[in-house]
């Protein structure tokens, strides 16, 4: 999963650079197009065209005998139990695309939380750092130090402030100048990096740095991995949020996916012959 991230970021890296520059609204049309023209062909390709034709046209015509008959009981009735009817059956018909696509859907969302959910550091900003350390029932004294250094462009305002029996420590460091730069934290085990990103530009991050593993691997593309044999559990560096003003409105990233998404999808349903 690791590899296959590591390809996935290429890739994804590629395509945001353009706009990492730009108002976030453009990445995001970008790929809300990109996830379109995906969908739809594929879409196209794996669903039963006629038949959710046909499930849509008994839909609307048993809707127009309840409009007509509504008078009559008995028709009235029937009809609904048949839009009931053939509404399960064009559900059926979406599904297998549906469970065909949520796959590579749920990748492009993910590569784009990871640029979108939260931003950069700014010059002058400060971050709270949390570690969270091994289980209290396998926790020793000695296990539990953490000595923390921050390289050159960030600096450490506060000393660690421990809790929940010492598991828990926090530092706010703060940032200096733009760039990349590591903060080291040194423990009996070893020493782990974690890289913290000062910028103006939509960049591939993420607030979380975790352990290996397939889910962790697949929702957590933005670092790379905590050893294995280290006491660290966890490592966040909490980001502001991106915030994503449309018409002075600030509008979840997540939001606007899906909103541009969809009127893509209903703009090229009839040039990519579509039926949904």
């Amino acid at each position: 999963m690791i590899d296959i991230n590591s390809i996935l970021n290429f890739i994804f890296d590629a395509f945001f650079n353009p706009f990492d520059s730009l108002h976030p609204i453009y990445g995001l049309g970008a790929i809300s197009l990109l996830t379109t023209l995906i969908v739809l062909p594929v879409f196209r390709y794996i669903s039963n065209q006629e038949g959710i034709k046909r499930a849509k046209d008994r839909i609307i015509g048993h809707l127009l005998e309840v409009r007509l008959f509504n008078d009559d009981l008995r028709i009235f009735l029937l009809a609904q139990k048949n839009i009931l009817k053939y509404n399960l059956i064009y559900l059926g018909y979406m599904l297998k695309p549906l469970m065909i696509m949520i796959i590579p859907i749920m990748i492009i969302i993910i590569q784009t939380g990871a640029r979108y959910e939260y931003r950069p550091l700014h010059p002058g900003e400060a971050a709270i750092v949390k570690v969270i350390l091994g289980t209290k029932g396998t926790l020793s004294e000695k296990g539990s130090k953490v000595v923390l250094t921050a390289s050159k462009g960030l600096k450490l305002e506060t000393p660690s402030l421990r809790v929940d029996g010492g598991r828990e420590m926090y530092w706010r460091v703060k940032a200096e100048r733009e760039g990349e730069f590591d903060l080291l934290f040194q423990v009996p085990d070893g020493e782990v990096k974690r890289r913290v990103v000062v910028k103006n530009k939509v960049a591939r991050l993420s607030s979380l740095m975790l352990k290996g593993g397939i889910i962790n691997s697949f929702f957590h593309p933005g670092e790379p991995f905590l050893p294995e044999s280290t006491t660290i559990e966890s490592i966040e560096v909490k980001y502001p949020p991106m915030k994503v003003s449309v018409f002075g409105w600030n509008i979840h990233w997540l939001v606007i996916f899906f909103v541009l998404t969809l009127a893509f999808g209903f703009l090229l349903m009839r040039p990519f012959n579509v039926r949904i």
